[in-house]
């Protein structure tokens, strides 16, 4: 009789020879079948049909083993791995069959509408019991109702007459108490906070609310209010009453038979453990997720590959405690917060060669407080984020914190469509006293940073709405930036703030209200150990700013070093520099030269300036409204600021300036918003002399009506224009001119204000290019006519492109 201890161990290794090889698992939705075997599982022929049975299976699965969905087919549900591979053998999930990669949806399509009201239907949410977050009508992704609408005035935002404490506000048209009781409330706190308090009362024209983040409503930053049924007045607008388990559409003309609603209905459509090791993740579309598409909870090495996942609620993935995760070549699309968010205890990401578009882009759809409407976030260590295309993110295009992390070769186009104060790429340390070391932010290629003025203080005017390309923010530390184009940014290409040992080498700026600026102030440490060499700084217009310092008395050689750099202005102004003293509130300007004497930097750099082809031009439908000659008198100009006024009779004004900034005062009368002014100043001066012009109050409080306009006047007496778009409208304004550090008399021949005829839109393209290659491999490019680059290089025809390279043409 054979022992005991020999019996078991013949039995164990039967058993394990038969489960020491790989097996693959077959599901399919429409030819599946879950009564089926085991063993008739692993067969194509013979697949599983469901989600749930699958589920039940994965605990038992082996390290190795394969689960292959039908391409072509949508499994309902969400995927539970609660099983780990090996580093030799992952577990995969993928796909097999021909076709449309397989889809695993959260989404479910309603039917069995009821009228409520005229061109406004419900129906019951199956399976549910919390808030809807994604409705998609005919595929497409609709925010909730609201109030007022987002194609209304200030884009829908309402600016509180009165705020009470940090949980209530008031607004005239808030008339009808008890109207908004239990609805959402969407403030916007400040550029980049935008909340969602629940409405706990309304009485009279007071919204008493719950607040969701530590921030409190701040003046002159707006509201709305959402998720309610008296919101809902325009095709696609819904609501969720959670309490009734309703859902109301306002269809407008046509019923909901006539058109595709899905809503979603599962919270996640994937799900780990806290120690998930080893799995593979491939070719598969995830769609419809209520709150994280997929949501990973710890462990080694999850791979994402050719993934899809659409729809998302929350974030498309949420990762946390995760060694080695990595996504690549896949697409992230319509995520109501962030796409790729690796929150915490993470180490050693890849993200590489992925397309994230469409990161929050509703603004009451996102989450509250800090850190969301990223395409990418992330607080680990060792991070690789490469080759990724980055498209219209509501906030940020990359945001990144820790050590060791490499930001290289990523093209992000479209950011702070919805948030201000962020960034194209974004790092913030802030004061957790972290001392975070090698990162990189290398040849990535960053455009079209809006800034989101409507519902702040901007709405309306033409400050700088703050977006900025490359952004590091408080007590940032320990970064390379370079060989980067920056591009079309509303406030400042590279923005250095509270920031140390940083080198800045060799990028591209074009196109910004300041090209580089660096500033520190009470938020963090003082700025120190910069170096800003080799950058080419394009100057598109007079007014915009090469670099720009804010500080209380700055020290330029604590701050660190700038030179070698290339200034070029195709505007024909010159460059020009400017220091912001935080002490003394004055804001002065500096020629090159200027700024030479004043900071010992830019000793080696070269300037470039180029005339425009096509200055602005009197019509005959321009209408003047100002025009002195000073042929009898000073005509109303006066010095208000440290300088005197001396009338020629030759016709025209001599100004001595007697400090470092000086002004003048012409008062114009009342000015409009939706105007376009032209100021043309005919003046000349012995030196180059730097001034500003901008409208104000005439009276108390001599508030700004515009963003101030720096240009330089020079020695032949030239005209120079100013245009000014967008102003606060005022019924009694003035004109300001400010002068800076002149020891010359200025003469002024003229100055002339005339009103413009709106903007029309013309076809007749720019006498200058920036070509860029935002792919992978080397491009060729066509160009329509003949150029120079900066180095004075003849191209036409076609240029050919390295991968995530830039160049600067001007047409011959």
């Amino acid at each position: 009789m054979m022992p005991k201890t020999r019996l078991f161990l013949l039995f164990f290794l039967i058993w394990y020879s038969e489960r020491s090889y790989s097996a693959n698992y077959y599901l399919s939705a429409s030819s599946g079948n879950d009564e089926r075997t085991l063993k008739e599982a692993q067969h194509p022929d013979t697949p599983w049909q469901t989600l749930n049975r699958l589920n039940d299976y994965i605990p038992q699965l082996n390290p190795g083993d394969s689960v292959l969905f039908k391409s072509g087919d949508v499994f309902y549900g969400s995927l539970n791995l609660k099983k780990s591979g090996t580093s030799e053998k992952p577990i995969v999930f993928s796909h097999y069959g021909d076709g449309a990669p397989p889809v695993i949806s959260g989404f479910s399509t309603l039917k069995n509408w009821e009228k409520s009201a005229p061109g406004i239907y419900f129906t019951h949410v199956p399976q549910t019991s919390s808030q809807i977050n994604v409705l998609t009508l005919n595929g497409l992704s609709q925010p909730l109702g609201r109030f007022p609408n987002g194609d209304e005035k200030n884009m829908g935002y309402l600016i509180p007459d009165e705020i009470t404490g940090k949980n209530q506000i008031s607004h005239e048209t808030l008339n009808e108490s008890g109207q908004w009781a239990g609805a959402e409330l969407v403030i916007r706190k400040n550029h980049w906070i935008i909340d969602r308090e629940k409405v706990l009362s309304h009485q009279n024209n007071s919204l008493t609310f719950l607040p969701s983040s530590g921030y409190p409503p701040k003046k002159g930053y707006g509201f709305f209010v959402q998720n309610h049924l008296n919101t809902l007045d325009q095709m696609g607008e819904w609501y969720h009453d959670v309490q009734k388990n309703r859902l109301y559409l306002c269809t407008g003309e046509q019923t909901p038979e006539e058109l595709r609603i899905k809503v979603s209905i599962e919270e996640h459509l994937l799900t780990t453990l806290t120690n998930t090791r080893h799995i593979l993740i491939k070719g598969i579309h995830f769609e419809g997720a209520n709150k994280d598409a997929l949501l990973i909870r710890g462990g080694t090495d999850f791979h994402l590959d050719a993934v899809t996942i659409e729809n998302s609620g929350e974030n498309a993935i949420m990762v946390q405690n995760m060694d080695r995760f990595r996504i690549e070549n896949s697409k992230i699309l319509n995520a109501q917060n962030s796409g790729i968010y690796l929150r915490s205890g993470n180490y050693q990401a890849s993200i590489r060669n992925n397309h994230i578009e469409n990161t929050h882009i509703y603004s009451g759809m996102g989450q509250s407080g800090d850190n969301n409407g990223y395409g990418i976030f992330s607080i680990s260590d060792a991070d690789t984020i490469t080759n990724n295309t980055i498209k219209n993110s509501g906030y940020v295009g990359i945001g990144f914190r820790g050590s060791n992390t490499l930001v290289k070769n990523n093209y992000i186009d479209g950011f702070c469509l919805v948030k201000g104060d962020g960034g194209g790429i974004y790092s913030y340390t802030g004061n957790a006293g972290k001392k975070y070391s090698n990162r990189k932010i290398i040849g990535n290629i960053i455009q079209n940073g809006n800034g989101a003025r409507e519902g702040t203080p901007l709405h309306s005017t033409d400050f700088p709405a703050p977006a900025e390309g490359i952004y590091l923010d408080d007590n940032t530390e320990n970064i390379l930036v370079a060989d980067n184009t920056v591009s079309q940014i509303n406030n400042r290409g590279i923005y250095l703030h509270n920031a140390k040992n940083i080198n800045v080498r060799n990028n591209l700026v074009f196109d910004a209200s300041f090209l580089i600026f660096l500033a520190d102030d009470q938020l963090g440490q003082p700025l120190a150990g910069v170096l800003i060499t080799e950058n080419t700084l394009i100057k598109k217009n007079p007014h915009q700013v090469s670099m720009g310092v804010r500080s209380a008395n700055p020290e330029f050689t604590l701050i660190g070093v700038s030179d070698q750099n290339k200034h070029v202005d195709i505007s024909g102004a010159g460059a020009s520099f400017s220091i912001q003293n935080t002490d003394t509130k004055e804001e002065i300007y500096f020629s090159l030269e200027g700024w030479r004497k004043k900071t010992n930097w830019e000793n080696k750099s070269e300037e470039t300036i180029r005339s425009p082809d096509k200055p602005y031009s009197y019509t005959s439908e321009a209408k003047t409204i100002k025009n002195i000659d000073f042929s009898t008198d000073t005509s109303g100009l006066n010095c208000v600021k440290d300088c005197t006024l001396t009338w020629g009779e030759g016709g025209n004004v001599s100004v001595s300036a007697e400090n470092e900034v000086s002004a003048l005062k012409l008062d114009i009368g009342p000015v409009r918003h939706e105007q376009i002014y032209l100021l043309t100043l005919t003046a000349s001066s012995g030196e180059p002399v730097m001034m500003e012009a901008y409208l104000r109050q005439r009276g108390p409080a001599y508030q700004k009506l515009c963003h101030g306009k720096p240009f330089a006047l020079n020695i032949n007496g030239n005209e120079n224009q100013i245009l000014i778009q967008q102003p606060r409208e005022d019924g009694d304004a003035s004109l300001i001119l400010n002068i800076f550090q002149s020891k010359n008399e200025i003469r002024i021949d003229n100055i002339r204000i005339d009103l413009l005829p709106p903007k029309k839109k013309t076809d007749e393209p720019d006498n200058f290019l920036l070509v860029t290659n935002p792919k992978s491999s080397q491009d060729m490019l066509d160009l329509e006519g003949s150029y120079k680059d900066l180095a004075s290089k003849s191209h036409s025809g076609k240029i050919n492109l390295p991968p995530y390279q830039s160049i600067f043409l001007i047409k011959e």
